[in-house]
C-alpha cells in the first residue's frame, strides 16, 4: 500500500517538476514577468547595475565592470565593446547579445522626446 501511495504522489507531482537542463534550455529573459511576454533587449548605455545582474551570465562583479567601462568611455557605440570586459569571451558574448544592445543616441533621444498624444 505504501508503494502505491509513493507512486501516485510521484505521478501527481511529476508534471510540475523541471530539471536543470529544462531551465537552462529556456533561460528567462531579463525583466520578463510572465510567460509569453515579449522580452525587450536592454540598452547598454541606459541599463542599471541591478538590471545587468538580472541578465543570465552576468553577476554583480561583471555588471559593475560593464558600468565602469561605460563610465570610462562615456557611452558604448557598439555591443561588441563588451568583449573588452574581463570574463567576456566570444561564447559568453554571443549569449549576452540576446539580451543586450546599443541604441544609437539619436534614436534614444528621439523616442524620449516624442510628444505624447492624447486620444479624446
Amino acid at each position: 500500500m505504501r508503494i502505491v501511495m509513493v507512486i501516485l504522489t510521484v505521478l501527481l507531482l511529476a508534471p510540475g517538476l523541471s530539471t536543470a537542463a529544462d531551465r537552462q534550455a529556456q533561460p528567462e529573459a531579463p525583466g520578463k514577468g510572465t510567460a509569453g511576454a515579449t522580452a525587450k533587449k536592454l540598452d547598454l548605455n541606459r541599463v542599471s547595475r541591478e538590471e545587468l545582474v538580472g541578465v543570465p551570465g552576468i553577476g554583480p562583479r561583471m555588471a559593475q565592470t560593464i558600468i565602469d567601462l561605460r563610465t570610462k568611455k562615456g557611452s558604448f557605440t557598439r555591443v561588441e565593446e563588451l568583449l573588452e570586459v574581463t570574463g567576456i569571451k566570444e561564447k559568453k558574448f554571443a549569449a549576452l547579445t540576446k539580451y543586450l544592445e546599443v541604441v544609437p543616441p539619436q534614436a534614444a533621444s528621439a523616442s524620449a522626446s516624442a510628444p505624447a498624444t492624447s486620444s479624446r
